[in-house]
């Protein structure tokens, strides 16, 4: 006879067999009895605030080292830097950056039109950027803090290469495949090249000719470095990076199961810095407001173990920055929720404000 019993969602690990179905506070069932949890699943239960679930005892297995290790977040002790514009590390990144965009551009350019790709002169870029970093971790403050670029697709590319090396890192990737992971993500718009400038910086809605036209962009790339000699892990996550989970995306419309690692990894990025850099059609989200925009909206569509190591990590990162509150309010992010990573606790002058308990507050801008 089955056994079942009652547990903390802190004490579900991968593999558990659900005993009863989980059902929102809309008695819809989010998920089913029998179920083997995956850490997709406690991810949504997370999100959805649920606090115990039953399981069968007989049947459930064990987590392995291996796979605590893969789920684990990584996080790096910050630095308490107020004014990140001020910092002459930051002024010194800047610098450098800007020195990369015209690199950038002209090597992306370059393979569009069938030259061969310089691998070495590509990690380049990247490197030296990542080289001047205190630590990892603040790259994210730094690129929140650069001014806007008309040349977007190209400091996008850039951006979305570093990123990608710090998430690799936090996934507890393997140096060489973090390599050709910052390479990939360094490569994942190069189809944009061959898109109408017009259209990509639109500022007003596009129509669906115009849409059409950019969702061509992730089959150019592939089919501009196909025949280059670089892994197919790159070349994947350059094709599929539009890919979602639910079979929604383009250009081939795979699911979950076919759709390549990097490119999971790179979706995540690629949303992130689109939605936390000024364009001509929004103003840049802050990073707390992005988190929150994956946290409602993102389950179906991305990798939800992959998301849940980034939001954790992109949240704790800030911890001891100032921050400005949707009422004005300055003060300090001293605490993160591990279920609500978007709401942490703001202490202001004498008293503590928990965006868990205050939701009509929201973190506007990183100061």
């Amino acid at each position: 006879m089955i056994k079942f019993k009652r547990i903390p969602i802190d004490n579900i690990v991968v593999g558990m067999i659900l005993g009863d179905d989980v059902m929102n506070s809309n008695g819809l069932i989010l998920i089913p009895r029998k179920t083997a949890l995956q850490q997709k699943h406690i991810y949504r239960l997370k999100l959805y605030d649920i606090l115990s679930v039953v399981i069968e005892l007989e049947t459930s297995i064990p987590l392995t080292i291996e796979e605590e290790e893969v789920i684990q977040p990584l996080f790096e002790e910050v630095v308490n830097t107020p004014n990140v514009s001020n910092q002459q590390n930051f002024n010194e990144f800047r610098n450098v950056y800007q020195k990369n965009e015209d690199e950038i551009k002209s090597q992306l350019y370059a393979i569009s039109n069938g030259d061969q790709i310089k691998i070495d002169d590509l990690r380049t870029i990247s490197q030296s950027l990542l080289d001047g970093l205190v630590t990892k971790g603040e790259l994210f403050n730094y690129l929140y803090h650069l001014k806007a670029n008309d040349d977007y697709t190209y400091t996008h590319s850039l951006n979305v290469s570093l990123l990608c090396n710090i998430f690799g890192t936090w996934l507890k990737l393997p140096a060489a495949q973090i390599e050709e992971l910052t390479l990939a993500g360094l490569l994942h718009d190069i189809g944009k090249v061959k898109v109408d400038e017009n259209i990509l910086n639109k500022p007003g809605k596009l129509t669906s000719e115009e849409f059409g036209a950019i969702k061509k962009h992730s089959r150019l790339g592939y089919d501009a470095i196909k025949d280059q000699p670089i892994s197919d892990a790159i070349k994947y996550g350059v094709l599929m990076h539009h890919e979602k989970m639910d079979g929604s995306g383009y250009p081939l419309g795979l699911h979950e199961a076919d759709i390549h690692e990097f490119a999971k990894i790179i979706a995540i990025v690629d949303i992130y810095d689109a939605m936390t850099s000024n364009r001509s059609y929004h103003k840049k989200f802050s990073p707390f407001k992005v988190i929150q925009v994956f946290e409602q909206e993102s389950y179906g569509l991305l990798d939800t173990a992959f998301l849940f190591v980034f939001l954790q990590n992109i949240a704790h990162n800030y911890l001891g920055k100032e921050v400005k509150l949707s009422n004005g309010d300055i003060g300090k992010i001293v605490f993160i929720h591990n279920t609500a990573p978007s709401r942490p606790i703001i202490e202001i002058g004498e008293r503590m404000v928990d965006l868990m308990t205050e939701t009509s507050l929201n973190i506007e801008e990183i100061m």
